[in-house]
């Protein structure tokens, strides 16, 4: 944790006295900055811990969650098996179980192969179960059995000549799915079924596809891009998440980000090495849904690692539709982030108000429009200390030798701070309090004591509503009173 790492070398340095620390990201700070930077990543820590308890709450409600839900689920298929409950009921309770199981993963950041394991179990037992509730209901209209994988031979009189009945099997139904090309729909069952009745192969309903593009654009590179037959579950939920009659979708977004998760697709990519790259790269942000998906895909197609994955990956998060961020969800964790926040404190060092697409730039490698040249650190470094050289012409020898605009205000801030009776991390020095630095009308800073008597006397800085001032003109008239003999 980068800033429990930072807090604890600051801590230090103040505790030892130092009259500077540099951190591992390159930042240089007084004593007098550090305590103040100690004390703001104090309260970051804080509010980290405080995450991590409210995750662990989360981890072991989500337990609880999913033991409630297997009990549930036992209980129905013991119902099931004793004719008190229906094939629906234990699918609906596996469902339940299976998103209930998927949450606690994703908390718990389990590994795709347990969850494979548990579904592959689940779904074994909802199918036997639909089987034998189809076979059952065969059985009283007085229909065949479908898919059923053994069938009685039927009694046959002495000498009679007995026509052979076609049985087909869930493995034949299976096999004709994937040779159409077809997802797992009860509608495309019949289609399978019927087209291994007939050397005419019957048409498959595809009229969800357009519904299901229109509705859920960021997907449509899948349906060329993906293998059908080894992510049939993708399609399979991607069929069930539109209405063919009403051409709308059936899932809320929340509902539909839940079941895509769980897809073997995202799980297979979310565990990939390209995954765990990008996560070492630029941590974890809340993508828009499919574009995490989309961006690790072109990754291995284009080969992208180490800065260029890195740069690509901000590309990606940075770029926008009709003015707008496409991940918008992630652009404020992205703006909560060590090398977005490091990017920015140059500006602040220097007193220069870096605007948010120099940072996009610098972070993604994008080329400068005018110099085609792409932004790097060092050149954000460069321009902030021209911005500064050019407002405090005179401090440029103490900027190209080194110092910040941070550095040269340190000492002003403190006097400021502790005479106006303020906490010096929200003072807004530049806008504020630079006269002290001097100007373009006055080259010169002001000596300490010049700053006191200005403090104490421009009504702009308000010294006279301080309790300090108060006091002082308390004891100021207590004096006059004393000299006049009207106070004991």
């Amino acid at each position: 944790m980068a800033a429990a790492d930072d807090f604890k070398i600051l801590d230090d340095a103040v505790k030892n006295g130092k009259r500077s620390v540099t951190l591992p990201d390159g930042r240089t700070f007084t004593l007098t900055q550090a305590r103040a930077e100690r004390d703001r990543l104090r309260k970051e820590v804080e509010a980290q811990e405080a995450v991590t308890q409210s995750k662990q709450t989360q981890i072991d409600n989500a337990e609880k969650s999913v033991k409630n839900a297997q009990a549930i689920l036992d209980a129905e298929i013991r119902a099931f098996n004793k004719n008190n409950a229906s094939a629906a009921q234990v699918a609906s309770a596996q469902l339940e179980l299976q998103n209930r199981q998927e949450g606690y993963a994703r908390l718990t950041s389990q590994t795709d192969e347990v969850l494979i394991s548990r579904n592959l179990v689940l779904n074994t037992k909802a199918e036997d179960i639909r089987l034998k509730s189809q076979n059952v209901e065969a059985k009283t209209s007085g229909q065949k059995l479908v898919e059923k994988t053994e069938a009685p031979a039927p009694a046959v009189a002495a000498g009679a000549t007995v026509k052979p009945k076609t049985v087909f099997t869930k493995t034949d139904v299976d096999k004709k799915l994937v040779e159409l090309k077809l997802t797992d729909t009860p509608e495309n069952r019949k289609t399978a079924r019927q087209a291994l009745k007939t050397t005419t192969p019957a048409v498959a309903d595809t009229r969800w596809e357009t519904i299901f593009k229109t509705n859920y654009p960021q997907y449509n590179w899948m349906f060329t891009d993906l293998d059908r037959t080894k992510y049939s579950d993708v399609f399979d939920l991607f069929a069930k998440s539109v209405d063919v009659k009403t051409g709308k979708g059936i899932y809320t977004n929340e509902e539909f980000d839940k079941r895509w998760i769980g897809t073997s697709f995202y799980r297979e990519l979310e565990s990939s090495q390209k995954g765990r790259e990008l996560s070492a790269a630029i941590g974890n942000f809340t993508w828009g849904s499919g574009n995490l998906a989309k961006f690790l895909t072109k990754a291995i197609q284009f080969g992208y690692k180490d800065e260029n994955l890195k740069q690509q990956a901000y590309k990606e998060l940075f770029s926008k539709v009709d003015g707008k961020y496409v991940n918008d969800l992630a652009i404020d964790e992205v703006k909560k982030s060590t090398p977005y926040l490091s990017l920015k404190d140059i500006g602040k060092q220097y007193f220069w108000d870096i605007a948010d697409s120099q940072i996009e730039q610098v972070l993604s490698g994008v080329e400068d429009a005018v110099t085609k040249v792409a932004t790097s650190r060092d050149d954000l470094i460069r321009k902030a200390r021209l911005y500064a050289k050019g407002k405090y012409a005179h401090l440029s020898e103490q900027i190209d030798g080194g110092l910040t605009m941070e550095d040269l205000a340190a000492s002003y801030r403190e006097k400021a701070a502790k005479l106006l009776e303020l906490d010096p991390l929200t003072m807004n020095f530049d806008r504020d309090y630079s006269e002290a630095l001097g100007s373009v009308d006055r080259p010169r800073v002001l000596s300490m004591s010049e700053w006191e008597t200005t403090l104490r006397t421009d009504p702009k800085y308000k010294y006279s509503f301080t309790k300090q001032a108060n006091q002082d003109a308390t004891d100021i008239g207590l004096s006059i009173a004393r000299a006049f003999g009207k106070v004991g």
